[in-house]
């Protein structure tokens, strides 16, 4: 089954107009669902025979670029108690996950059932390289219109905002526009979209809404690049940084909430926006319970625990999460993927040429 980049911008499109108008959070790939509890099996419209074999082959393995920390360990913990099936996770950013799972690939030997991305290019090239599978996700008519295509065997399982981290306990008046950002008399860090998915995605949005004269402009601040974005959170909490970009609205929303002073702003004039998707992979040393725990994530259980660590459900009526901003009055940009496709390797010399 392969990828259109075409459909795959029409359907994030559409979605995230859908977002637009739920502003504070999103509800999601055939069957109904409905929550956990009690260490039961929750009831999301799964084959017995799919459950079954699931448990037979008894574990399975995630490479996680998409998942926060947080959000990972909730994961392992509720389908392991929903099913007894043994979850190994290796978290890294999306990126190295993408080398990781291709390196695997091509050595004939793939230890990774299920991958997880921010970087929706690069879960389309793997779909479109033959090496996905499609999954079972049994309640697809409860996502949000447009959120998902179903020509692609990637699932999409939160829904994220991109802006600007800052230490709200030092930070007192962070930009309110990326113009404000460009001419910032402050320290900034900035992942590099030359070993950041989530990083290509954000630069390659804004370039396309405020043109090369943006990043030429930001690239005369002070500014220092990391190669992931999930270093970003803890330059600022240390104070290296003032400012840092891309704020990833889940990872924000999770360190606040273990007490971390970090916040983060969206600039009304443009807020990207992009969807964290997983797969089966094809050839899965644990092929039913790669699809099983793909097909959790749109459970309504999972949806809620997505909320509850401050994701973005893509469920229809699913709760939003705590403390996330209002969008309501924001232009959304969704990713080009088309456009991606041959804007992204002169957007990263370009990147390359302006900051070294």
């Amino acid at each position: 089954m392969n990828s259109s980049p075409r459909s795959t911008r029409q359907f994030l499109t559409a979605g995230l107009s859908a977002l637009a108008l739920l502003a504070a959070g999103c509800g999601g790939s055939d069957g109904a669902a409905s929550a956990a509890g009690g260490g039961d099996a929750p009831e999301c419209g799964f084959s017995e025979e799919l459950v079954a074999a699931a448990q037979e082959e008894g574990q399975v393995t995630i490479y996680a670029g998409g998942h926060t920390r947080e959000t990972l360990e909730r994961l392992t913990e509720m389908f392991q108690d929903a099913y007894g099936i043994t979850v190994t996770s290796v978290r890294e950013d999306s990126g190295a996950v993408v080398r990781m799972v291709q390196a695997e690939l091509a050595a004939g030997n793939l230890n990774a059932d299920v991958i997880s991305l921010a970087d929706i290019a690069a879960m389309a090239e793997l779909a479109e390289d033959g090496a996905l599978m499609p999954s079972e996700a049994p309640n697809l008519d409860e996502f949000i219109a447009g959120v998902d295509d179903p020509e692609t065997p990637q699932i999409p399982y939160a829904v994220t905002p991109l802006g600007i981290m800052y230490n709200e306990a030092v930070t007192i008046d962070p930009p309110n526009s990326w113009q404000e950002l460009a001419d910032y008399d402050g320290t900034i860090v900035v992942a590099d979209p030359n070993a950041s998915g989530t990083s290509l995605l954000f630069f390659s949005m804004l370039t396309e809404h405020l043109g090369d004269e943006w990043l030429a402009k930001l690239a005369d601040g002070s500014v220092t690049v990391t190669d992931s974005s999930l270093a970003l959170a803890q330059l600022v909490l240390t104070g290296e940084a003032d400012v840092a970009v891309p704020a990833i609205e889940s990872t924000v929303i999770a360190a606040a909430a273990g007490g971390e002073p970090l916040a983060a702003a969206f600039p009304e004039d443009a807020v990207p926006t992009f969807s964290s998707e997983l797969a089966a992979l094809a050839g899965s040393p644990h092929p039913n319970a790669a699809k099983l725990l793909v097909g959790y994530h749109v459970c309504e259980a999972f949806q809620q625990s997505v909320a509850e660590q401050g994701g973005r459900p893509i469920l229809e009526g699913a709760p939003a999460p705590e403390g996330v901003a209002d969008l309501g009055g924001a232009e959304l940009l969704s990713p080009d993927l088309e456009q991606l496709a041959t804007k992204a390797e002169p957007l990263r010399a370009r990147f390359t040429e302006l900051f070294g």
